[in-house]
């Protein structure tokens, strides 16, 4: 008799209706497994293994797109089980997440903290010149979350459930290849920390408040985070004032395709979000700093300052540099800057004969590095001015970076432009490299990202 040894697994035994479908795909696909050859094979415990199969607990998504990818037998087939998967989750989630939702709050007066005044307006689009030189009267902003005696101090970000299809078919839409937003999408935390705002992408009225108070934003494929001011992380779910909480506090956060990672306070570890509630999985040990991008999650080590980059696997990361005092990602190219800021250098992922160490010249000297889809940006060595690196296609032995004007406390390299946030933190300007011009978007602003 041809029959594996192990328990039955029994019906779904979930706490809904939708976590016991689920269950039932989850037995379907799994048919012939028992939870042994499966804890050895997804490095998941036995125990958990049976939970997920009848239902008493939720299994993560990443772990079940990779279940649907091993078993279906062709192309067709795994674009069918995926989109089954991710609707039998997605409900599944929702139904274990209901309950009471409090109103988004209601729009900001004009102008506010993110919007500008008509005589803004018609400022956009200006040159350089005129849109960069900070204003001198303006006092700096208070420090986040701080309180003062003319405002009040910022709220933490919304805590609520709901937004879980929105965030279930972006994470589809992304494995099955459907389609890409086309411009960037942008987002600004308004003067000391007040409001979470998003730009529509035409002027610098353009905003639109999204959440209460934060610290630091950071966007990708996988969304928006925001650490609120009570340093914990927050998703954004896709409608104002719908924010849910998935990790406490971190020591750093990165963005990379569809996934979020987060270095632990202590930085003695590093995780990934498993995609619901705030379940984090180790994949990692020590890192000074998280660099997340399209190129995929690197870390440095604490002890040498070397680059590794993380393969996929829970604690197998491949070392691919030495120190350097800066590192950025652009769409396809890992950048790394000398020590002593005296070269800029590319890592040679994309050619597996390279000698060790295998990187290449890219550029000059600069002060720091900053990486996008929209291409590699650089402060020069003095910090006072911003330069974008000039077009590959004129072969290695030709680039050299191009002067773009005034650098700022903040820039951020989106999809299509680069995003400045003045000295003073005033205004958000925007440059476009197929225009090769200044837009005044908006400000003042605490901080910002574009993904």
């Amino acid at each position: 008799m041809n029959r594996k040894v192990g328990r039955p697994q029994g019906g779904p035994r979930g706490s809904t209706q939708q976590a016991n479908a689920l269950a039932e795909f989850l037995l379907t696909l799994t048919a012939g497994m028992t939870v042994r050859e499966l804890a050895a094979r997804y490095h998941v415990g036995k125990t958990l293994w049976s939970e997920y199969r009848s239902g008493l607990k939720l299994i993560p998504l990443e772990l079940l797109t990779k279940l649907v990818q091993d078993h279906a037998p062709d192309e067709r087939t795994r674009h069918g089980h995926l989109e089954t998967a991710t609707r039998l989750y997605a409900a599944a989630l929702e139904a274990g997440q209901r309950e009471p939702v409090p109103a988004a709050p209601p729009p900001l007066p004009s102008p506010t903290a993110a919007t500008v005044t008509e005589a803004e307006i018609a400022e956009a689009a200006v040159t350089e010149a005129a849109v960069m030189e900070p204003a001198a009267s303006l006092e700096p902003p208070a420090a986040p979350g701080a309180a003062t005696t003319r405002r009040r101090r910022p709220r933490p970000l919304f805590l609520v459930g709901g937004g879980t299809a929105i965030a279930v078919l972006t994470v589809l839409a992304l494995l099955l290849g459907w389609g890409s937003p086309g411009g960037d999408a942008v987002f600004a935390v308004g003067q000391g920390g007040d409001g979470v705002f998003r730009w529509d992408g035409t002027n610098a009225a353009g905003w639109t408040r999204i959440g209460d108070g934060a610290k630091r934003l950071h966007s990708g494929p996988a969304g928006l985070f925001a650490t609120g001011t009570d340093d914990r992380l927050y998703r954004y779910e896709g409608r104002p004032g719908r924010w849910s909480l998935i990790s406490e506090l971190g020591g750093d956060f990165a963005v990379s395709g569809a996934h979020v990672f987060r270095l632990a306070a202590d930085r003695q570890s590093v995780a990934v979000w498993n995609g619901h509630g705030t379940s984090w999985t180790t994949i990692g040990g020590p890192a000074v700093r998280l660099y997340g991008g399209e190129p995929g999650l690197f870390a440095t080590d604490p002890e040498a300052g070397w680059i590794f980059r993380y393969s996929g696997r829970p604690f197998a990361w491949d070392r691919v540099g030495t120190a350097g005092a800066s590192f950025a990602l652009t769409n396809r190219h890992l950048y790394g800057l000398t020590p002593e800021r005296a070269l800029v250098n590319r890592w040679l992922s994309d050619d597996p004969s390279a000698p060790w160490p295998p990187w290449t010249y890219a550029a000059g000297p600069a002060a720091e590095l900053y990486g996008g889809p929209a291409g590699l940006f650089s402060t020069d060595p003095s910090r006072a001015r911003l330069r974008v690196l000039t077009d590959l296609t004129t072969g290695l032995a030709g680039q050299s970076w191009q002067d773009i004007g005034p650098a700022g406390a903040e820039v951020v390299v989106g999809r299509e432009a680069v995003f400045v946030l003045t000295e003073d933190r005033s205004r958000i300007l925007r440059w476009s490299a197929d225009s090769g011009t200044w837009q005044h978007i908006g400000g003042p602003a605490q901080t910002l990202t574009a993904g």
